[in-house]
């Protein structure tokens, strides 16, 4: 089991550092085609979260001692899973319209088929599964109570910016929100 969760750890640092990757030729193409990046206030707070959140499973995973538990392992690599399959459902719905960033393409219809049909925001969805159970996997819960609250801040203002600007610049309100007095 430990070397399960080593190789998870070192798996989501490569899967970060590819998405960042394609998030920044997503980025350069959506502004190619009249797409804006938004500027964002707690953007580096995201950056600053994932980050440390992925510094200290590396350092838990390699420098300290842990014990697991078969059980607990098993229900959380479980979340894990759930979780990646949310973020990766979505990425793929989103294809070139895919972002760390918040950006908008003004006119041009919310995406909502795949994912999107079940759920508002499934990458946000994974993001708070896995942040809470990769370092569970491991009985980190200290850890994983800490990220979980700070992801939940962030999330908290950055999904409030983001449908305010897709429903400033597309037509969000008309697609998720039909029927609804907001």
């Amino acid at each position: 089991m430990e070397l399960g969760f080593k190789i998870l750890v070192l798996f989501t640092l490569v899967q970060r550092l590819a998405e960042l990757v394609i998030s920044k030729r997503n980025e350069e193409y959506i502004t190619s085609i009249g797409g804006k990046v938004l500027p964002e206030n707690n953007y580096i707070f995201m950056v600053i979260l994932h980050t440390s959140w992925l510094i200290t499973l590396l350092y838990s995973a390699f420098q300290m001692q842990l014990s697991f538990s078969p059980v607990i392992f098993g229900v959380f690599l479980l979340f894990f899973i759930i979780g990646q399959f949310f973020r990766i459902s979505a990425i793929t719905t989103l294809g070139k319209r895919w972002s760390t960033r918040v950006m908008i393409l003004p006119k041009v219809p919310v995406i909502k088929s795949g994912i999107f049909k079940i759920v508002r925001h499934p990458n946000y969805i994974g993001v708070i599964l896995e942040i809470a159970a990769l370092p569970l996997i491991a009985g980190l819960w200290k850890q994983a109570i800490f990220f979980s609250l700070c992801n939940a801040i962030i999330l908290f203002f950055r999904i409030r910016f983001e449908e305010k600007m897709l429903s400033n610049h597309n037509d969000y309100q008309q697609q998720f929100f039909k029927g609804s007095l907001s």
